[in-house]
């Protein structure tokens, strides 16, 4: 008896009750397939891997389907079968539900064909079957994920929710490869706003302060993300979830960043600045608050800490080369934490 109807083109090997079958997913329209992390402390889990296999892959012989590949958010490693996603396996599972269901109805289609009736005693009797509808088959849709990624290391092409940890090919740390990217945009924040300068002065500030709280965000989320990252492979899951349940916004201080760091990593963040660049830092995360919070004027809090004289109630001057040397500073700064808490695979 068939037990598979509509699957059996899939079908690649059948020993006994042993049945083997090869189903392939159809990629998005970027060429991407879905892929979920295993490990059930992982938190973002859904990333997406290309189709295009490094040639350095292939020449030695290997074969992805068996393979282990890496989680670009935990570091999870793990046999790549091992990374369905649950809207794949819920796509399989339709499947099969609608083959059985198929194989049910054969089955009581037959037994109601060999029923013969008898009417011997004056009694008659007759039976019938007609097959009911048949479960659907539960489509799926890769989501779109807008931030792609090609390593740097192997090339291998990928898709993520914000930042990622590992290239799920090759483990390799592509922290950078977001970060650059992120700088990149700053920069050109900061050369528009000097461009228009001349002419749009107020744009200009509007811009040269916009490119200032990116700088801000920078160290602040790329920070925050390490330091997850960091204590979830350190600490037990229950006390890694206390931790981050406290960071709120302890990375928008430095001192606060900087005291978390060394507390739960060991890792003094600032350790590759100099004491100058530190306070130059601190007096742009200032008046990065005043701007933020006080729509760039002066207030009683940034005098108290500002290290040169100003007049409360005044505008802040925020310079494009000021922003520039704080963008560069907080690059390295997060370059080198980055090399030193992501656990290369």
């Amino acid at each position: 008896m068939e037990i598979f109807h509509e699957m059996k083109k899939y079908q690649t090997n059948k020993s006994g009750n042993i049945t083997q079958m090869s189903i392939p997913l159809k990629p998005n329209d970027d060429g991407m397939v879905g892929r979920e992390c295993p490990n059930t402390d992982c938190i973002l889990k859904y990333f997406q891997i290309g189709q295009s296999i490094p040639d350095e892959f292939l020449k030695n012989g290997n074969n992805l389907s068996d393979s282990n590949i890496t989680c670009p958010y935990c570091g999870h490693v793990d046999h790549f079968q091992k990374f369905h996603s649950e809207d794949h396996k819920k796509w399989i599972e339709s499947m099969i539900h609608r083959d059985m269901a198929i194989t049910i109805q054969n089955m009581l289609q037959n037994t109601v064909k060999g029923f013969k009736s008898s009417s011997n005693s004056g009694f008659s009797c007759s039976m019938s079957f007609k097959p009911g509808p048949l479960p659907n088959v539960r489509y799926y849709t890769e989501e779109k994920l807008k931030r792609k990624v090609i390593c740097d290391n192997c090339g291998f092409q990928y898709a993520v929710y914000g930042i990622s940890f590992h290239c799920p090919f090759c483990g390799k740390g592509n922290l950078q490869i977001h970060l650059t990217r992120n700088v990149e945009i700053t920069r050109v924040l900061i050369e528009e706003s000097i461009k228009l300068q001349s002419e749009q002065m107020d744009v200009a500030q509007r811009m040269i302060g916009n490119a200032l709280e990116d700088v801000v965000g920078i160290f602040e989320g790329f920070h925050k993300n390490i330091y997850v990252y960091g204590i979830h492979h350190k600490f037990s899951k229950e006390d890694a979830d206390k931790k981050e349940e406290r960071i709120k916004v302890t990375f928008q201080r430095l001192d606060g960043a900087q005291k978390l760091m060394l507390t739960d990593l060991q890792y003094d963040i600032f350790s590759s600045i100099s004491n100058e660049d530190r306070l130059f830092l601190e007096e742009q995360f200032l008046k990065r608050h005043v701007l933020t919070h006080n729509l760039g004027l002066v207030d009683e809090k940034y005098l108290e800490k500002a290290n040169y004289y100003s007049k409360q109630g005044s505008e802040l001057e925020i310079l494009p080369a000021d922003v520039s040397r704080a963008l560069e500073i907080v690059t390295s700064i997060v370059g080198r934490t980055s090399q030193h808490i992501i656990i290369e695979k």
